[in-house]
């Protein structure tokens, strides 16, 4: 009798429960400890403060120890990590109900002037970080001050396996087009996403380019204002390269990557490989993607395991849309900005930051 597939969500066995909570009790500090220990003598961590060292490889030890359950078990759901943070910032919970079980959060009020629509990251996976919600309030506090308030909108779409490609790509047309429901010009739209957010952004705009079967298509009157991709995940299967070299530098490492990737992909056929692993797209796939996005922004950290094959999918995108911007961050690691708010100061410690901030301004001129 044939096997049957597990595609429930964030509901581990009482073993694997007392699994997680040995390892952050056992092996946790000793990890961290040794990490510290070593620190001075690391080509990468020892330009960073011990609380960023102590963040980024609690990540790496998370989501290279834990299960899939296990991380959705400990992270929860998206839904109700925006609703402990903004309880926390005395924030109004502001919520639209989309089709195929998406919602679009909001942080503060829906505006129709000005909007960033966010697509997180976490492998399709997991929820969205809390700290992560402290980095995009920075960039909504710091457009305000410029006069540029902006309307914040979250994307909370259905984790893999419950739900697997395209049921995310579906949810984020659905989100542009409630959008532009709205009022919203796209013109006055920018899209963002880190790591699998980003390569939902790519789906996205690939499928404005080349419509997927049974997805909603996408048509707008105007470019979007513009795309930052922070860190994208674009393949999911690379094992060569800077996935080893950097994977002890990193906040996700290569065992984590290739497991999660097998996930996402599995059962998916082959014919959409482009569309959830842009690296090994055809090299006139984004040949027509200044018609969709006015400007284009990647940044890539030189100590992240993705770092090749970021680098590689920016330069074809430089050679196909002439206002593509790509940096690569030094000492950076996977979605390196965020980790600033993991814990103390909880403040901008990098260079890369204020580009960010740049960009987005540039796009409500």
């Amino acid at each position: 009798m044939p096997s049957v597939k597990d595609t429930s969500c964030g509901n581990p066995s009482l073993l694997e429960k007392v699994g997680a909570v040995a390892s952050i009790i056992l092996y946790l500090p000793l990890f961290l400890g040794w990490t510290l220990i070593n620190s001075p003598f690391h080509r990468t961590n020892k330009h960073k403060t011990w609380t960023r060292i102590v963040g980024d490889r609690l990540f790496y030890f998370l989501s290279a120890r834990f299960n899939i359950k296990q991380l959705q078990w400990v992270l929860g759901d998206t839904q109700e990590v925006y609703k402990n943070y903004m309880k926390s910032q005395g924030f109004p919970l502001v919520t639209d109900e989309l089709a195929e079980n998406g919602r679009l959060l909001w942080f503060g009020e829906r505006r129709t002037d000005r909007v960033i629509l966010y697509f997180h990251g976490g492998a399709f996976l997991v929820s969205v970080p809390f700290f992560v919600l402290s980095f995009w309030k920075l960039v909504r506090s710091e457009l305000e001050a410029k006069g540029k308030k902006t309307g914040f909108a979250l994307l909370q779409y259905s984790p893999v396996p419950t739900a697997t490609f395209p049921t995310q790509l579906k949810q984020a047309v659905l989100a542009v087009q409630h959008l532009i429901s709205m009022g919203v010009e796209p013109q006055n739209i920018q899209l963002t996403g880190d790591s699998a957010g980003g390569n939902l952004v790519l789906q996205l705009l690939s499928h404005m380019l080349h419509p997927v079967t049974d997805v909603p298509r996408l048509t707008i009157t105007a470019p979007f204002s513009g795309v930052y991709l922070m860190s994208p995940w674009v393949s999911l299967t690379g094992k060569t390269g800077s996935m080893i070299t950097n994977d002890d530098s990193d906040s996700v490492g290569i065992k984590a990557l290739t497991y999660w990737g097998r996930i996402v992909l599995d059962g998916v056929p082959e014919k959409y490989r482009s569309y959830l692993e842009p690296y090994y797209a055809p090299e006139d796939w984004f040949m027509d993607l200044s018609t969709v996005v006015r400007r284009v922004f990647v940044t890539d950290g030189d100590a992240e395991c993705l770092r090749d094959e970021i680098a590689a999918v920016a330069d074809h995108l430089s050679k196909k849309h002439p206002r593509m911007q790509f940096i690569l961050q030094k000492h950076g690691i996977h979605d390196d900005p965020y980790f600033d708010f993991l814990l103390w100061p909880q403040k901008v410690q990098n260079d890369l930051t204020p580009l960010i901030l740049d960009f987005f301004a540039s796009g409500f001129e």
